[in-house]
């Protein structure tokens, strides 16, 4: 990724994080912190990062709760709490962005992808960590299968 890509990349997340904490953001930039909570996640399972996994369910219940509380009151807003748990992982997934290969951001979103086309409820749960990469395993073995066919 290039250098221009991952700053551009940040200045939107970094944004986002910033409206939802004025209390000015939006069900698209709530989803869109979530979006970079979960991609973080899978960036670090590929080897970048070492943040304890609490972190991300944190946040991801964090920012349910934003969510809900928006549909009830009509506030998109993040409390300085959560604001400074999001810039943890904001600083984690700007450092994978350049650090991690293409490849490796491109299955993030991949894995993401899927995660939002599948059941699970949450891409950092428990049980979400041994269904996906099972998932994964299975797409690894039927991708070398096709090549070798």
């Amino acid at each position: 990724m290039t250098r221009q890509a991952a700053s551009d990349i940040s200045l939107a997340n970094h944004l986002a994080l910033a409206v939802c904490r004025k209390g000015q953001g939006n069900a698209h930039l709530i989803n869109e912190l979530n979006r970079v909570v979960y991609l973080t996640y899978y960036l670090q399972e590929a080897g970048f990062g070492s943040a304890p996994v609490d972190l991300y369910r944190r946040a991801e219940a964090a920012l349910d709760q934003a969510g809900g509380r928006a549909q009830c009151d009509g506030v998109w807003q993040v409390s300085a709490e959560v604001a400074s748990m999001l810039e943890e992982i904001l600083a984690i997934h700007d450092q994978q962005l350049t650090a991690a290969a293409t490849r490796h951001v491109i299955e993030a979103k991949a894995r993401f992808s899927r995660f939002i086309k599948g059941d699970l409820r949450s891409p950092v749960s428990k049980d979400a960590q041994t269904t996906d990469r099972r998932d994964d395993i299975e797409l690894n073995v039927s991708a070398t299968a096709n090549r070798l066919q």
